[in-house]
């Protein structure tokens, strides 16, 4: 294994400290893990914070470094602002020196292996990213049973080469607040002609809560940010059809929510704020029943 370097990133809003420790602890033991199988990394957290309050204290994070000595370093950025994830992550990523960045949820724990099973497609130079499976509820998107390629990547937690992040621009920030950054990072990716490689065996444990009946249940700003993402990736990737009818059944809703997504996409149309149009010929983009991809399984 070569001696590599990753810049691990999450965006931080009102958790609890001590649920992050428990993830800082899992990484460090799939450092320890990678190394025990003979390889040389280096990792460091970077935690940018959108809440209103800081999480950490300056002893605090001092404290977790002592704690934990086989991780380089640990990071912590008070934002003073709600970023939102893209241009929380853009922050973060903006002077990375590392050789790959990963980004994960602070709600995710890794396994032992985690590493040695993200790292090893970058063998292939046209790989662009991994992709960790989830637990207990995993992503229902497709992928070859084969290649293991798929489509796009949910950044819940993902590896990528820095030279790509920054090949592509990074996450588009003006377009995207929380939602579907990562569907479009990861079909900018594959524009520029890359791979996405889902990663079974680089299992994850991921916070997810689901109602008695099995539904989700997203807050009123989830919502919204979800509606105003959908429009966003109509307008541009370049699917007229989709948009129009997006725009129609938003205006039409007796759902608030519906209506003012519509109303600010509408009013970046007017004052030009909108996003350059991608992949006119449709070589990329996939909108299949209301999501991005062919499903597996339905949830």
């Amino acid at each position: 294994m070569a001696n590599i370097s990753v810049q691990i990133q999450s965006i931080l809003y009102h958790n609890d400290a001590s649920a992050l420790e428990k993830a800082i602890c899992n990484v460090e033991n799939a450092v320890s893990v990678y190394r025990k199988h003979g390889g040389e990394i280096e990792c460091e957290i970077h935690y940018g914070d959108a809440s209103k309050e800081p999480i950490f204290s300056e002893e605090e994070i001092t404290v977790l470094k002592e704690k934990y000595p086989e991780l380089k370093d640990i990071c912590y950025n008070f934002f003073q602002e709600n970023t939102g994830t893209a241009k929380g992550h853009n922050k973060l990523a903006g002077n990375c020196q590392s050789d790959y960045i990963m980004v994960m949820n602070p709600d995710v724990l890794v396994t032992p292996r985690f590493f040695i099973e993200m790292l090893k497609p970058f063998k292939d130079e046209k790989v662009g990213l991994t992709e960790a499976r989830q637990t207990p509820i995993e992503h229902p998107k497709e992928y070859s049973i084969k290649s293991l390629e798929t489509s796009w990547s949910t950044t819940a937690c993902v590896v990528f080469p820095t030279r790509i992040y920054k090949e592509v621009h990074g996450f588009d920030e003006g377009a995207f607040f929380m939602y579907c950054d990562d569907v479009d990072f990861s079909w900018r990716i594959r524009l520029a002609g890359y791979r996405l490689i889902y990663r079974p065996r680089a299992a994850v444990y991921h916070a997810k809560r689901l109602s008695a009946s099995g539904a989700w249940q997203p807050t009123n700003a989830e919502r919204y940010y979800s509606a105003e993402a959908a429009l966003m990736m109509a307008y541009k990737w370049s699917n007229e059809e989709l948009l129009n009818k997006l725009l129609y059944d938003f205006k039409k809703s007796k759902d608030k929510i519906f209506n003012k997504a519509a109303q600010e996409f509408m009013n970046r149309k007017k004052t030009d704020r909108l996003p350059k149009q991608l992949d006119k010929q449709h070589k990329i983009a996939s909108f299949i029943d209301g999501g991005y991809s062919k499903h597996r399984f339905a949830i």
